[in-house]
C-alpha cells in the first residue's frame, strides 16, 4: 500500500478516536450535571426538614432530660423507704423485746415468749391466744362460757 493510503487510514482512526474521547467526556459531563442536580434537590429535602429535626431533638431531650430527673427521684425514695423499713425494724425489735420481756415478768403468760398476737380495740386474740377484753384497764384474758 502506498503511504498516503497509511496517512488517511491513521487521520481516520486519529478522528475516530477523537470522536471516541469527545463523547466520553459528554457523558461524563452529563452525568456529573445530574448527580449535581440530586446533590441540589437533596441538600433542599435536609434544609425543609431541618426545622422538624430540631424540634423532635429537642423533645427527645426534654424526654430524656425527665427520665433522668424520674430516675433521681425513685432513687431518693428507695433511699427513703430503706430508712423508713430499717426505722421500722428497730421499732419492730424493741417491741418485740418489750413484749417478751412482758412475757417474762406475767405470771399468766405461760411461757409464750415469741408469740404474740394482735391487740385492738373489739377484742381479740393476744398472746395467750385467749379472749382479751376490750377494756384496756382490765388485764389477763377473758374466757367466754
Amino acid at each position: 500500500m502506498d503511504t498516503w493510503i497509511w496517512i488517511v487510514i491513521a487521520v481516520a482512526v486519529l478522528v475516530v478516536l477523537a470522536l471516541v474521547v469527545m463523547a466520553a467526556m459528554r457523558a461524563k459531563q452529563r452525568k456529573q450535571h445530574v448527580h449535581r442536580k440530586r446533590a441540589a434537590e437533596l441538600r433542599t429535602e435536609a434544609a425543609q426538614r431541618a426545622p422538624e429535626v430540631k424540634k423532635a431533638e429537642a423533645e427527645a431531650q426534654t424526654v430524656e432530660a425527665e427520665a433522668q430527673r424520674l430516675r433521681a427521684e425513685a432513687d431518693q425514695l428507695d433511699m427513703v423507704a430503706e430508712e423508713q423499713r430499717q426505722h421500722v425494724q428497730a421499732e419492730r425489735a424493741t417491741m418485740d423485746e418489750r413484749l417478751r420481756e412482758a412475757d417474762r415478768l406475767d405470771p399468766d403468760a405461760h411461757g409464750t415468749h415469741g408469740t404474740h398476737g394482735t391487740h385492738d380495740s373489739t377484742g381479740t386474740t393476744g398472746p395467750t391466744g385467749a379472749q382479751q377484753s376490750p377494756d384496756p384497764t382490765r388485764t389477763g384474758p377473758t374466757h367466754r362460757a
